[in-house]
């Protein structure tokens, strides 16, 4: 894994599409906010239909609330786009990044959780009139949405925090992480 990622960053530095506009004055503040656009759109929606699955505004039919699901799909492209955008343009500030690496795990298992959604309960779901109750299994849906949503807006907002900058690969391991060693004392 470790040598895929540094093979990663190797190719990802090498597509130069959007560089010169994100190393600009306004290119990353103008993608930042676009994200942030998008993230609102789609944990906003996430997160009010997972809350009508656990039983908040039970007056409010599924079906009614569904219909907002594209604005929800409008503000993952968003991100999938801005989100590309960042990595293409610093990829070693990412693919050797530990909370990168947990924000992907976490949008891995987010899509694992909707496709569990729709393959197995939305079927049902769908016909559920305003004030009845959902299954055990769709509010198990919600919960796992909106932890794993909560972890990747957590991830997101410790790449701010946390560079790699340079680091040596040697010895890597199964992933590859650049920790800064801070030997003690000089703290």
């Amino acid at each position: 894994m470790a040598l895929f990622q540094i093979w990663l960053v190797k190719t990802l530095f090498s597509v130069k599409i959007v560089s010169t506009f994100m190393h600009s004055a306004w290119g990353w503040p103008i993608c930042e906010s676009v994200h942030f656009v998008g993230l609102s759109l789609l944990v906003g929606m996430i997160a009010t239909f997972d809350l009508r699955l656990l039983g908040l505004a039970k007056g409010v039919s599924i079906a009614a609330l569904h219909k907002l699901v594209p604005w929800g799909v409008f503000g993952y492209a968003l991100n999938v786009i801005t989100g590309a955008m960042f990595l293409v343009t610093e990829p070693n500030q990412y693919i050797y990044n530990p909370a990168f690496q947990f924000k992907i795990t976490f949008m891995a298992i987010a899509g694992l959780n909707i496709l569990v959604f729709y393959g197995v309960l939305f079927g049902r779901l769908k016909h559920a009139r305003p004030n009845e109750d959902t299954p055990r299994g769709a509010k198990a849906v919600a919960i796992v949405s909106l932890s794993v949503w909560i972890g990747v807006i957590v991830c997101g907002r410790l790449l701010t925090f946390y560079r790699p900058g340079d680091c040596e690969l040697k010895d890597a391991g199964f992933i590859a992480t650049c920790i800064p060693h801070v030997p003690r004392g000089t703290r």
